[in-house]
């Protein structure tokens, strides 16, 4: 058997050093990466939740308000307070 060539450096470790921290790296910005995804995912939910509120109670506004201006209402308070149809000449159009 022949006798085996010694190599004339040594193997540098720089490299799997290198190639560890590397990995390392992407593994942390994946890492962040899904966490940010995540937050994002809670913020968006928490503002479905806040535009369904504003939602509820815009219909509930409209609601009112359509209620406060109805016809039977208005004719209904016209009359507690003694009000009536302008007389000739209080209503002027313009053109």
């Amino acid at each position: 058997m022949s006798a085996r060539a010694k190599p004339s450096k040594a193997p540098s470790k720089a490299v799997p050093a290198i190639l560890g921290i590397m990995i390392a790296a992407v593994g942390f910005a994946t890492l962040m990466v899904r966490l940010e995804v995540t937050r994002e995912g809670y913020r968006l939910s928490a503002i479905g939740t806040d535009i369904a509120k504003l939602q509820d109670e815009n219909r509930r506004l409209r609601l009112a308000s359509a209620q406060l201006s109805s016809h039977e209402r208005l004719r209904a308070l016209a009359v507690k307070y003694h009000l009536g149809p302008p007389a000739r000449g209080q209503v002027v159009m313009l053109p």
